[in-house]
């Protein structure tokens, strides 16, 4: 199960916002071949180099940490 490095935000009907990850998964139907998915991220995910991009946007929009 690897991420794809992309994101998508959802709001719920009580207006939390959550985060969604994409990540790709052995289809069990197609012989194992990966699909990707959408999911509600979990707190190892951010440690994942495909979200460190999401954490640049966090910090004014840099990503090198430059002033």
């Amino acid at each position: 199960m690897a991420l794809t490095g992309r994101f998508w935000f959802r709001k719920t009907w009580r207006g939390k916002l959550i985060l969604l990850v994409e990540d790709n998964r052995p289809s069990w139907l197609d012989g194992g071949q990966l699909k990707p998915r959408w999911r509600d991220a979990k707190l190892l995910d951010f440690v994942e180099t495909a979200l460190q991009r999401l954490f640049g946007l966090a910090r004014g929009g840099r990503l090198n940490g430059g002033h």
